[in-house]
């Protein structure tokens, strides 16, 4: 699995959407998101939810 600096921001292009927390992201655009939070939806829903993930 991929490690993500959990402070850093990335560029997130999803695969399918995804539910987290009050949220669901979906597949259309980029997302920015922190590390952190595309750790957790990494562990949530595996690596395939991620088409590709690069530093913003």
């Amino acid at each position: 699995m991929a490690t993500y600096a959990a402070k850093k921001k990335y560029a997130v292009k999803l695969t399918r959407s995804v539910k987290h927390g009050p949220f669901t992201y979906k597949p259309l655009d980029e997302i920015e998101m922190a590390g952190a939070m595309l750790t957790a939806i990494i562990e949530a829903n595996g690596e395939e939810v991620v088409d590709y993930a690069r530093p913003a």
